[in-house]
């Protein structure tokens, strides 16, 4: 990856982070992460979808989705996962909505409107 520089404007302060907030398995073989992802310069809050399969004996990524926060409703929401954690009506909705349209291949906009929705639960 080559070398990046980004210059802070006077008083801007932001730090990129990154944390995995939920770690779950709905089906035998398969199994999925969510990671909360904060970017700096321009500030963007992400959240990361990675499904994986089990393939002999180890778990393999089949798919990444990058959910990017851009209404402000979906940016509040991002942040109270990153502080708070998962709660469970979002946890449910991951698993019962939005692990079977990834896995299913869906469209983008499907998912993405899925996601919008579920972090707003």
């Amino acid at each position: 990856m080559p070398t990046t520089i980004a210059n802070a404007a006077p008083g801007d302060t932001c730090t990129e982070f990154r944390v995995k907030v939920m770690v779950f398995s709905p089906e035998s073989g398969f199994k999925f992460d969510v990671t909360v992802q904060r970017k700096c310069f321009p500030t963007k809050f992400l959240v990361i979808f990675n499904l994986f399969k089990k393939i002999g004996n180890e778990f393999v990524q089949i798919v990444s989705v990058e959910f990017e926060a851009e209404k402000k409703e979906d940016k509040k929401a991002v942040e109270t996962i990153a502080t708070t954690g998962v709660n469970l009506l979002q946890s449910r909705a991951f698993t019962k909505k939005v692990f079977p349209l990834v896995k299913a291949s869906a469209p983008e906009t499907k998912i993405d409107n899925e996601i919008s929705k579920t972090i707003k639960l």
